[in-house]
């Protein structure tokens, strides 16, 4: 491969991972979720190695491809320095080859992804594409091109794929932001309600009799669900109690989180015994650390019959027809992913999927809005 084609490439990969690390920037900034199997990407935005100094990783690595993109572009404009920009390139890349293996340690291994076999993609593929810049980093430190005019031809070209590649991937972006913060609006009818919570399905709270309902198909080990939990009994449940009826249904995703079952298992008998939402907030609350050892020693500390919870975990026979409705009906209703709201107002569901979707419905759906007499305050980290 020539030095130009090379190049070429580099700049090609450096420009497909400022995307990347652009839409996880905006994903992990934003509260909205990028397709990705399983939940990887979900608990690698939400953990503690997330941020550096407060500063998001992703954004580090926008500016981290940026860098590698303007060097690549320099060998081009300064042809008569190109072995000084290909060391730097080299150099630079390197650097962040280190940091990317210590990254997929930390993803695969410390935050378990791998044994979960829900790894974030998004980050793997911002790896794979910094792996393979590297590679031909290393390779082009023994190419130099011969000076012409075609350097200043292939400098525009470079940039103008450049723009081209990085402008497309925000606009792809851009359109799963809106998907992913829309409700989708339908008609009720009376077989969708009956199967959402007319049947007494779910816990609930609030005001039985108010027009607006609305119900959460919830994961006590989804790290999204927990932030959801925080936001509405924190700050949406206690502005529009009296006028609107909470129910939560469970919708554990027991091939990522093998505790979710167990955990929603563990609330159900504490429901029995008279005390759900106090057991709900405590299993949020106790997210990063759910064993059934643990949420024993939870439902003993509420003034629960501990041994009766325990059996409920370990025979998940006890309460299973009541927890399989739940994530039948949800998922016969489209359900796919947690946490999803579907709000009922005025003979219309709007299907939510995550609490940005569910602000949104809220906020600037008119209906809602003469009839809560307001906005709905809240701030998302």
């Amino acid at each position: 491969m020539s030095a130009i084609a090379l190049n070429r490439t580099i700049t090609l990969l450096a420009s497909l991972g400022m995307v990347i690390s652009a839409l996880l920037w905006i994903s992990h900034t934003a509260d909205f979720a990028l397709p990705c199997t399983g939940g990887g990407c979900d608990e690698v935005a939400r953990s503690p190695y997330s941020r550096i100094a407060g500063i998001p990783v992703a954004a580090l690595g926008f500016a981290y491809f940026g860098l590698l993109l303007v060097l690549a572009l320099s060998r081009l404009q300064y042809p008569e320095q190109w072995h000084t920009y290909s060391r730097a390139l080299a150099a630079l890349s390197t650097l962040g080859t280190l940091v990317f293996a210590y990254l997929t340690y930390i993803q695969l291994f410390v935050l378990n992804l791998y044994e979960k076999g829900t790894p974030c993609w998004w980050c793997l593929g911002a790896a794979s594409t910094n792996l393979l810049l590297w590679l031909l980093a290393l390779v082009g430190l023994r190419k130099a091109p011969h000076a012409s005019s075609t350097l200043t031809r292939e400098l525009l070209q470079s940039v103008a794929v450049s723009l081209l590649v990085v402008v497309a991937g925000l606009a792809y972006g851009g359109w799963q932001w809106r998907q992913s913060t829309t409700a989708q609006v339908m008609e009720t009818d009376h077989e969708k309600l009956r199967m959402l919570y007319l049947d007494g399905q779910g816990w609930r709270k609030g005001n039985e009799k108010a027009p607006l309902v609305i119900v959460e198909f919830s994961d006590f080990q989804c790290p999204a669900c927990r932030q959801a939990y925080e936001v509405l009994e924190g700050q949406i449940l206690p502005q529009i109690e009296k006028k609107a009826l909470f129910v939560f249904r469970h919708y554990p995703l027991v091939q990522i989180h093998p505790m979710a079952w167990v955990a929603a298992a563990a609330a159900e008998e504490a429901g029995k015994q008279g005390k759900f939402w106090q057991m709900y907030s405590a299993l949020f609350e106790s997210q990063e650390m759910l064993t059934p050892d643990a949420i024993e020693d939870i439902a003993r500390n509420l003034g629960l019959d501990a041994r009766k919870v325990r059996k409920a975990m370990d025979n998940q026979d006890i309460h299973f027809k009541k927890i399989y409705r739940d994530f039948e009906e949800g998922s016969k209703l489209g359900v796919k992913s947690t946490p999803t709201f579907i709000v009922v107002y005025q003979g219309r569901m709007y299907f939510s999927p995550g609490m940005a979707a569910l602000m949104r419905t809220l906020n600037e759906t008119p209906e809602i809005q003469a009839y809560l007499g307001g906005k709905v305050i809240v701030q998302l980290r």
